[in-house]
């Protein structure tokens, strides 16, 4: 049976639908009834309009543009706009596999994407979405559609550091508590000063606002899951629901009791 999460008490809905996060990316599928103010967030997002209509993107200092699909690059501020329209956001964090490889594909800001290079994958999670498919289903549909891109990746990507690759790694083990980049950088045998310029340049993110952006994860898995906007602020390791939904507004561009999430 299908449940519907309720959302915050006083957040202007910005749309309902289903959120699976998977290790290093996460979709976003349902049916928008506002836009999301400018924000920049930790992932590369592939942006679909699965109901025949378009979505419609703002970048700081240019007018609005409107797509079919779209992909936008790590860290690039955006306003976003699909009232009515069933969509999808597919978000792939830069240092995995499939997110090296949209980088090197797609290099900076705002790119459009040729609908019918994936227009299988994407019928098919439009489907599975209608279906109320299950979380798994879900993912492998999503997932195909950035193989698809990736797919047509001609020059293959370097490598992410085997040093910084075992720190994430490490990191996403020990989110819950409270761990030092200095700790981390013991861990990978570097120095912290030579750590923490490695972690930027290889992810592109500072050590500290990645933290913040693993935090945010989880107490994302943990709403979406069900939980309350409080306890999925503690589950991520938040100081309270405000401090949660301040940092979803800044990273997503709407409060995330503004998101109805659907359960099946």
């Amino acid at each position: 049976m299908m449940t519907t999460q309720r959302r915050g008490v006083g957040a202007k809905l910005f749309g309902t639908g289903r959120i699976v996060l998977w290790r290093a990316g996460s979709l976003w599928i349902g049916r928008a009834e506002a836009g999301a103010d400018s924000h920049a967030h930790h992932a590369i997002q592939v942006t679909l309009a699965l109901s025949g209509g378009e979505v419609r993107f703002q970048i700081p200092g240019q007018d609005w543009a409107s797509y079919k699909a779209a992909i936008i690059s790590a860290h690039q501020p955006h306003a976003f706009e699909a009232r009515g329209e069933l969509f999808a956001l597919i978000f792939t964090e830069p240092e995995s596999r499939e997110g090296r490889m949209l980088r090197e594909r797609f290099r900076t800001g705002l790119a459009p994407l040729a609908p019918d290079t994936f227009a299988e994958e994407a019928a098919a999670l439009a489907s599975a979405y209608g279906a109320d498919a299950t979380d798994d289903e879900l993912t492998d549909r999503a997932r195909a559609v950035i193989a698809r891109l990736t797919l047509a990746q001609a020059v293959q990507s370097r490598p992410l550091d085997k040093r910084i690759e075992r720190a994430i790694e490490v990191l996403r083990e020990r989110i819950g508590e409270t761990v030092s980049m200095a700790e981390i950088a013991d861990v990978v045998h570097l120095s912290p000063e030579r750590f923490r310029h490695l972690f930027l340049e290889e992810t592109g993110i500072r050590f500290r606002p990645y933290v913040l952006w693993l935090r945010l994860e989880l107490a994302l898995a943990s709403y979406a899951a069900g939980k309350s906007l409080t306890d999925a602020a503690y589950a991520g390791g938040f100081a309270d629901s405000a401090h949660f939904s301040r940092t979803f507004k800044r990273m997503f561009g709407v409060l995330a009791g503004a998101i109805s999430v659907q359960r099946v």
